[in-house]
């Protein structure tokens, strides 16, 4: 379970992705947690889907698309109700 809910703070969500990865955040990782957190914050399924056409159209950067859209699936079921997400996480 994590340890806040959606719509989350930069704060709260750096801090736990640092927990995750057992390390500070690099200066880039931070920035590109700025600019994903607002979309992950909002994300309804409609977003999610647009996060499958991207995954499969810049297969290079698949990995962290593919954490992206975990957690945009995980913030819809919060934020969402009714929301289940297909991959099964959330």
């Amino acid at each position: 379970m994590i340890p806040f809910t959606f719509p989350a703070t930069m704060e709260e969500f750096m801090a736990y992705q640092e927990q995750l990865i057992n390390r500070p955040l690099s200066e880039v990782e931070r920035e590109i947690t700025a600019e994903w957190l607002p979309i992950i914050n909002e994300a309804g399924p409609e977003d999610i889907q647009v996060v499958d056409e991207l995954i499969a159209q810049f297969p290079g950067h698949h990995q962290f698309l593919t954490a992206a859209k975990v957690w945009m699936e995980v913030a819809a079921t919060m934020i969402c109700p009714g929301f289940a997400p297909v991959s099964g996480y959330g």
